[in-house]
């Protein structure tokens, strides 16, 4: 999941050398002498981060999920389920104090992080660091204690997947029943960040919506949309599913040589802003 956009302010002195912000620069990891990549592409200028700035770390604590989806990688390998242990984690916290500026966090991967009984308390040590924390999970665990505890940590970022705008919909993905629970779980969520913001000088915490898109739920997309932003959701991430078995070959909406399909290409993608 990228970082929302954001807007910065440059100038150009006298010998046309660009001159960043200093906190653009710090977040970068720019210093005097460092050497960048610039593109341009569409009229627009790319400034690309350089390599020995290491941007995003991935922690996946646990592969073991509530869920049994269907388009999940799980169904198809035959690995061990397990939790990341404390010390493996505590060599990741220590490596991680060697880096400035600090990478942001991300807890996610196959399985799902509320799951694992530490999370808390790892978010809590990522934090400590001062490192930005975003987390993807499908919601169903997130209950009135987690939620409470998740935004008194100070997580950043938290991003949930809902791939239907119905519970039919979301059954035919996630296998499941969940998307009531789901709904009335980020609606508690909701609420308990305004109580606690009200009252705290913290920044809010920003909630984001992940959509895998596929030819079964693609019509759910708008819908989905709406559903996010009545949530209280103000960022959105759509992917394109990666197929692990032959069925869900069928359900891709891309083409290598063709680009995307016709029922990709119909939606009203003007309404999916960052």
């Amino acid at each position: 999941m990228k970082r929302p956009y954001q807007k910065w302010t440059a100038q150009i002195d006298e010998a046309g050398r660009l001159i960043l912000p200093a906190e653009l620069a710090a977040r970068l990891g720019l210093k005097p002498g460092s050497q960048v990549q610039l593109g341009e592409e569409n009229h627009a200028i790319h400034l690309q981060r350089p390599l020995t700035s290491l941007a995003k770390v991935y922690i996946e604590p646990t592969n073991i999920c509530n869920m049994n989806c269907s388009t999940c990688m799980r169904n198809v390998w035959e690995m061990s389920l397990g939790r990341m242990s404390a010390d493996t984690f505590e060599l990741i916290i220590s490596s991680l104090k060697d880096f400035d500026p600090l990478p942001t966090i991300f807890f996610g991967g196959i399985g799902e992080p509320l799951s694992h009984p530490e999370l808390i308390e790892m978010s809590r040590q990522v934090k400590s660091l001062g490192a930005r924390v975003e987390l993807i999970t499908n919601g169903a665990l997130l209950d009135e204690e987690l939620s409470t505890q998740l935004i008194e940590v100070g997580l950043d970022m938290l991003w949930v997947s809902i791939d239907g705008a119905t519970p039919e919909s979301y059954a035919d993905v996630r296998l499941g029943d969940a998307l009531p629970q789901v709904i009335e779980n980020l609606q508690r969520l909701q609420s308990l960040r305004q109580a606690f913001y009200s009252f705290s000088t913290h920044n809010n915490s920003d909630l984001g919506i992940a959509f895998v898109a596929m030819r079964r739920n693609i019509t759910d997309l708008p819908a989905v949309l709406q559903l996010g932003t009545q949530l209280g959701a103000t960022h959105f991430s759509i992917s394109n599913l990666l197929p692990y078995t032959p069925e869900l070959a069928s359900e891709i909406l891309y083409y290598q040589k063709e680009g995307v399909s016709p029922q990709l290409a119909a939606q009203q993608w003007s309404k999916i802003d960052e």
